[in-house]
């Protein structure tokens, strides 16, 4: 769980407020009147992303099958979420949150596609029931922690640098209070 708590502190802030003068519209004709609209959008992707990690953890912990066969559709849905991110401007000038949103997202859709299908097809062996198999399932939840935790911090502060940029305030959001309660 702690690995879902992590992934979730980056989806504690969602912007509101502020507006400003000049909306920005991207490729995919998408208009952001503002950067809460620019910010939300991004973090309604993420959220996104996270509820499909949560519903995996917990279709795994009652039937490994059902959730191995959940892994092609949540890594189609990274993979068009990161191209709906890739089609947002950057916003007056300033890509850094968009940046790190593909980087983390695409750190996901590895999680989706790769990771998790790993750990589930070991599972699905019984692997899981055996020295060797609960050791490489160990070091694989390690090395989504660790690599996890350097994606977070750097989408999380790439948003507390566009919301200081741009002047917006911060607010929990409504994902971060569903987790708490799950635990």
């Amino acid at each position: 769980m702690y690995l879902l708590k992590r992934i979730a502190l980056l989806f504690l802030f969602i912007a509101v407020f502020i507006a400003c003068n000049n909306p920005v519209k991207g490729r995919n004709g998408v208009v952001f009147k503002n950067p809460a609209d620019y910010n939300d959008y991004i973090i309604s992707r993420q959220t996104i992303l996270i509820k499909n990690i949560l519903d995996l953890g917990k279709k795994a912990d009652s039937d490994v099958d059902s959730a191995y066969g959940m892994l092609d559709s949540y890594t189609n849905d990274a993979t068009r979420i990161i191209a709906e991110i890739k089609d947002m401007p950057s916003y007056k000038g300033d890509s850094s949150l968009r940046d790190a949103a593909v980087n983390s997202f695409t750190f996901y859709k590895k999680l989706f596609g790769e990771s998790y299908k790993r750990v589930l097809s070991i599972r699905r062996e019984g692997g899981d029931e055996t020295e060797a198999g609960a050791a490489e399932i160990m070091g694989i939840m390690d090395s989504i922690k660790r690599e996890e935790e350097i994606h977070d911090k750097r989408l999380h502060n790439a948003q507390k640098d566009f919301a200081s940029r741009f002047k917006m305030k911060m607010r929990d959001n409504e994902i971060q209070k569903e987790i708490n309660q799950n635990q």
